[in-house]
């Protein structure tokens, strides 16, 4: 992330420059969102792939900050705005260098919001970017941003998903998923950082939906909790335990116990339509 303090046009207007056959207009639009030198050359400014322009709360003002991501041949840039005094700042910019080549890595997908964990009202933005390895392996890492105090800041980092394989074991890949949720025990300021672990045989690693995310989610089989709390002195979310298997609620129920014989013949027959005796359908 490089963090600026950049006035500029409304972030509409840029995701429209940045789209247009004049090259100086695009050339002014990639220089506000922070992108990098490589896609500004006066004899041929680049054209962006695909634009995407959210706007949403991520600080604590009443007002509606902006995120204009572009994806260009071989970068993510993802521009962060925030509206003062009738005017647009640019706070940050956060780049992702994949090739537009990259089927698995779009715009969704290196982007996504949810509601903020510690103001309902609120959202925050998370980043996902992914490192390949041999053997099927990879490593995708979250970020979740928001904007503290007039400032672009990083709440939480984590490795969300994880695949490692060996094709020397029995089970050659182990999976890793984890997320941030409220610890759902009341305390409001108090969340739980799960991670989930588990396996895939070599029958499902060769299956041809392997790739899946619900096919390795449905191989988790060990859950872990750690508490973690914000922290108002370092704006992020801090450790506040260690990790210990999950609890998990008992859902299961007790069949209920055969009836009488005389209950059992004064029970209403079902007849063909779905109805019984003595009882009509509203």
């Amino acid at each position: 992330m490089v963090v600026g303090n950049v006035t500029v046009s409304a972030p509409q207007s840029l995701a429209v420059q940045m789209q247009s056959s004049d090259n100086r207009m695009r050339l002014a639009a990639l220089a506000a969102v922070g992108a990098p030198a490589q896609y500004m050359d006066h004899g041929h400014v680049a054209f962006p792939h695909s634009v995407r322009l959210d706007f949403l709360a991520l600080s604590d003002s009443n007002e509606r900050d902006a995120i204009l991501t572009a994806e260009l041949d071989q970068h993510l840039v993802s521009a962060i705005f925030m509206p003062e005094n009738g005017q647009w700042r640019r706070i940050a910019t956060v780049l992702y260098p994949t090739s537009f080549s990259n089927s698995a890595k779009t715009p969704d997908t290196f982007l996504r919001t949810s509601r903020s964990l510690l103001q309902p009202l609120g959202f925050t933005a998370i980043f996902h970017t992914t490192t390949h390895g041999s053997n099927g392996d990879f490593t995708d890492t979250e970020v979740h941003l928001r904007i503290l105090n007039g400032r672009a800041t990083i709440t939480t980092n984590f490795v969300s998903s994880e695949r490692t394989c060996d094709p020397k074991h029995q089970s050659p890949c182990d999976l890793t998923r984890r997320w941030l949720q409220p610890d759902g025990a009341g305390h409001e300021d108090r969340f739980l950082l799960v991670t989930a672990t588990g396996h895939e045989n070599t029958y499902g690693a060769n299956d041809p939906i392997a790739d899946a995310e619900t096919f390795e989610d449905s191989r988790l089989r060990v859950f872990t909790c750690q508490p973690f709390a914000f922290s108002e002195t370092t704006l992020h979310f801090e450790p506040a335990g260690d990790p210990s298997p999950c609890l998990v609620q008992d859902t299961s129920y007790s069949q209920p116990r055969p009836q009488p014989r005389s209950q059992l013949r004064s029970q209403p027959r079902p007849q063909p339509n779905g109805q019984t005796h003595g009882q009509a359908l509203h």
